[in-house]
């Protein structure tokens, strides 16, 4: 009898220690993995879908012009280049101020996202900032794209 009660009382130690030490946690797998930060393309962050934007508008931050276009070829050419970046969210969502591009997009009459260009690490999709992680924009490569428009 001694021997079952000295076995329960080493189990509770037992137990106990693990219970204090963070051994066993309370936490899901499902809880482990949201706190993880994720990794997303733009498309994924957006409502984009290809085959409903009709329209495009860039509104330059260093001039101040701004673009619009209607050409399916040149809306796709854009979301790829934005689509290539593997994007990270932002620990700090303070808002920044200046912008290389603010980039509209419209299905219709309807404004369907808002992809801001901050700099070439930085990008602002529906008002949530990212920090790009794989690496920087090639932001020759959008002027092009968006000096086309």
């Amino acid at each position: 009898m001694s021997k079952i009660i000295n076995s329960v009382i080493l189990c509770l130690i037992l137990c106990s220690t693990l219970l204090y030490s963070g051994c066993i946690s309370n936490e899901t797998e499902e809880d482990f993995v949201s706190n993880q930060t994720e990794e997303k393309k733009v498309i994924e962050l957006t409502d984009i879908d290809q085959h409903i934007i009709t329209k495009v508008s860039v509104r330059n931050g260093l001039s101040g012009d701004l673009s619009t276009t209607n050409d399916r070829v040149k809306i796709e050419k854009l979301i790829s280049q934005l689509d290539r970046y593997t994007l990270e969210e932002k620990d700090n969502q303070e808002p920044m101020f200046g912008y290389r591009y603010s980039i509209k997009f419209y299905s219709g009459s309807s404004k369907i996202s808002k992809i801001v260009i901050v700099d070439s690490k930085i990008m602002e999709v529906d008002e949530v900032y990212y920090d790009v992680i794989n690496s920087s924009f090639d932001i020759a490569t959008i002027d092009k794209i968006v000096g086309s428009i």
